[in-house]
């Protein structure tokens, strides 16, 4: 018993060459007859079917005119004979009887008119059927109707005989007639597509009306579940309605292709249906002679596959011999070709390589050695370097760690400096009259919003890059925060002369609105910054489950090689302008650093010369375009804080007498302090309850902003609005802020728009 290995490799199945060759011409060949037979086939079928609805859309339109037409005729005799100012002399019962007749002999199709007066009782009464009638008195049922002559829907005699009421208005009521459908027959009778087509009419409510033969119009043959008419009565336009995208069948079960009219002035439908297997006759024909071309080029490809498969292959199969004579190790080993064409060259090649590999084995553990030492010595030395830069990394990091943490530290001691500053520059603007003075205190503000934007950049990037920044998500909503920003930055866009303009609609998307808030800032500070006419636009577009928001500018564009560039840190395009324009470049930076940690897409398009859109992706919430109240704030100071009660706790003296007297001055009560114990004790003094506390968060030994809210809230008993002004940072503290329902701003903060969140609080309240 023998056993066989399971490494044992798998026998690769061979497949000879010529074989090969012919499968390839002869797939190829059959595979171009076929697709030709393919595409002719369904040219053929869609000329076919064009064709086919050409000639029924023209013969349908042309019966539903001719319709319209006699419809009009019935209408128009219906008129002339209600416009007779019957009741007046020479207009009695017996000229309106003999009127009557001569309508009803000039128009076959009337059967029967009635004058019925204004409360709908019958007073003249002519048919061709039955005895004439007169004051009858009898209630007769009208076709709804205003003015002009109107029809109803249609009626079946006897449950047999299609019928329509015609009603025209007359001073004192109105003249009925009652029309026979079955001369409609002789109308659809007369078009005709091949032998087997046919024309038919459908009412308003899907029922048979009219046909060739007229019996099939005759018991009320209800149409309206066919999908034809269904489909028509849904399609209903001027013009052919084209039915090919169903599978129709005519009364007789047989499967046509039907076109459709509608009859101008009325709710009919008519219908030209022709025989599909009359119809698609050509293309049955295109596909028997691509049959019979498929199997002549099959034949012809196979014979000639064989006979070049077996030519081309025959030297190939020859070199194959002369190579596995070489690869067995025969280095002698020769191949001779005359046939002066690739193969010899093939030839030469293969001689040419096995010259090159004889004298290559000559020396060829002599290059290895050689190779192996050079390159040890080339690993050695990159070892060397690897270490040098692992260390040059190592201390660049700890530099920039040292650096980040250092400015981190340093936010606070930093912003409150500022925040005084703005406040005491906006203190003063505001006592000034002098405009020279104005005019001065203007451009020191603009010094100070500027220092405030670098500055603010600065330790925001820092705080981003030590990673001490972290995103509270929640549902914001963004034309809230867009309109904030709008009025933030009028006046600067205001300043250089260029509009601003929001779009923003009601959408509720999922982020942190302090990043978000951010975000949008900077790209509009970026905006009006290096936009030197036009103005800026911002909107938002919806995008499936998440919110498009555009910042559009007429600056002059960003080239392409520079639109990743932009979000680096401190590059700036050519610097532009000077000064306070050129700005340090961190804008777009932080913008990108935010937008990372939301989890959100940021975009850029630009044309040189003509502008940018800086675009961000951002989640919708569950519930969106929520209603809410604008944060209408114009550029002026607001005017209607006069005679608010205001507390003001900041363990900065200076601070708190820069607010003191910026409140004084918009017409405020206050009371300052240092810490919650010194405020309360101050308060005893006032019988009323503050309408606001004012505080900073960190009051050194006296606790935080937090524990003054709480205690003064505490001493009145009542939910006191508040606000709470701070240079820390830190994203958790919003949220403790926002359990209060405090409002949190950090610093530094302008004058005006310190007033203004204190206005939106006292109106919230």
């Amino acid at each position: 018993m023998s056993l066989t290995s399971a490494a044992e490799p798998r026998v690769r199945r061979y497949r000879p060459i010529t074989r090969r060759f012919a499968q390839w011409v002869i797939g190829l060949t059959l595979g171009l007859l076929l697709a030709h037979g393919a595409v002719e086939s369904v040219f053929a079928y869609r000329e076919s079917l064009q064709h086919i609805e050409r000639l029924q859309g023209v013969q349908a339109e042309a019966a539903a005119l001719e319709i319209a037409s006699y419809v009009k005729q019935l209408h128009a005799g219906l008129a002339r004979v209600a416009m007779q100012p019957w009741g007046l002399a020479g207009f009695g019962p017996s000229q309106q009887r003999e009127e009557f007749h001569q309508l009803m002999r000039a128009q076959p199709a009337i059967t029967a008119l009635q004058a019925v007066d204004a409360n709908d009782r019958e007073r003249m009464f002519a048919s061709r059927w039955l005895p004439d009638r007169q004051d009858s008195g009898r209630t007769v049922s009208l076709p709804p109707a205003a003015t002009g002559v109107q029809h109803g829907r249609t009626q079946f005699l006897d449950g047999e005989l299609p019928t329509l009421q015609m009603a025209a208005t007359t001073g004192d009521g109105a003249i009925l007639a009652t029309v026979d459908l079955r001369h409609l027959s002789e109308i659809v009778s007369r078009p005709q597509a091949g032998a087997g087509g046919v024309a038919y009419v459908v009412d308003g409510q899907g029922l048979l009306i009219a046909h060739p033969r007229a019996l099939r119009a005759m018991g009320r043959q209800d149409l309206s579940g066919t999908e034809g008419v269904q489909l028509a009565r849904a399609r209903r336009q001027a013009g052919a309605i084209a039915l090919h995208d169903i599978d129709m069948r005519n009364l007789a079960g047989q499967r046509v292709v039907v076109t459709a009219a509608q009859v101008p002035g009325t709710d009919w439908i008519v219908f030209m249906e022709q025989l599909r297997s009359e119809a698609f006759g050509p293309v049955r024909d295109a596909i028997t002679r691509t049959a019979v071309l498929m199997i002549l080029g099959g034949t012809l490809a196979l014979v000639l596959g064989s006979y070049f498969a077996r030519r081309l292959a025959a030297p190939i199969v020859a070199l194959r011999n002369a190579t596995a004579r070489m690869a067995a190790g025969d280095l002698q080993a020769r191949i001779a070709a005359r046939h002066h064409d690739e193969v010899e060259d093939l030839a030469l090649d293969f001689n040419r390589i096995v010259e090159q590999l004889r004298e290559s084995y000559a020396t060829l553990e002599a290059k290895v050695a050689d190779r192996t030492a050079e390159l040890s010595d080339a690993r050695d030395v990159l070892a060397a370097r690897a270490d040098q830069l692992t260390q040059l990394k190592d201390e660049a990091e700890r530099a920039n760690a040292a650096k980040t943490r250092f400015l981190a530290a340093a936010s606070h001691d930093l912003r409150q400096p500022m925040h005084s500053i703005s406040l005491l520059v906006g203190v003063l603007r505001a006592r000034l009259s002098n405009p020279t003075q104005i005019d001065l205190a203007d451009k020191v503000q603009a010094s100070v919003s500027t220092m405030e934007n670098l500055f603010g950049n600065l330790l925001d990037i820092s705080k981003l890059d030590a990673g001490a920044v972290h995103a509270h998500i929640e549902d914001v909503d963004l034309g809230w925060l867009l309109e904030r920003a709008a009025h933030t930055w009028m006046p600067q866009a205001q300043e250089k002369g260029l509009s601003l303009r929001v779009r923003p609609g009601r959408w509720i998307v999922r982020g942190d609105a302090t990043l978000l808030e951010r975000i949008v800032g900077n790209l509009l500070a970026n905006a009006i910054r290096y936009t030197r006419q036009g103005g800026v636009l911002v909107g938002c577009r919806r995008r499936g489950d998440h919110c498009e928001l555009q910042i559009w500018d007429t600056g002059p564009g960003i080239a392409a090689e520079h639109r990743e560039a932009i979000f680096e840190e401190f590059f700036r395009i050519g610097a532009p302008g000077t000064g306070q324009e050129k700005g340090l470049g961190l804008g777009l930076s932080i913008v990108r650093r935010c937008a990372g940690l939301l989890g959100y897409d940021i975009s850029v398009e630009s044309r040189e010369g003509r502008g940018s859109v800086f675009k961000v992706r951002l989640p919708l919430a569950a519930v969106n375009r929520l209603p809410q109240a604008s944060d209408s704030q114009p550029g002026a100071l607001p005017q209607s804080l006069d005679g608010s009660f205001i507390v003001v706790v900041d363990d900065e003296a200076t601070n708190r007498e820069a607010v003191r007297d910026a409140l004084l001055a918009a017409g405020c009560h206050v009371v300052t302090a240092s810490g919650a114990d010194e405020a309360l004790a101050q308060l005893q003094a006032h019988l009323r309850t503050p309408d606001l506390i004012l505080t900073d968060y960190q009051l050194g030994a006296d606790g935080d902003g937090l524990d003054v809210i709480r205690r003064l809230r505490a001493h009145y008993d009542e939910e006191v609005p508040a606000m709470m002004v701070t240079a820390n940072t830190d994203t958790g503290l919003g949220v403790q802020a926002a359990s209060l329902g405090a409002r949190l701003l950090h610093k530094p903060v302008g004058l005006q728009r310190l007033l203004w969140a204190i206005k939106e609080t006292l109106e919230g309240a």
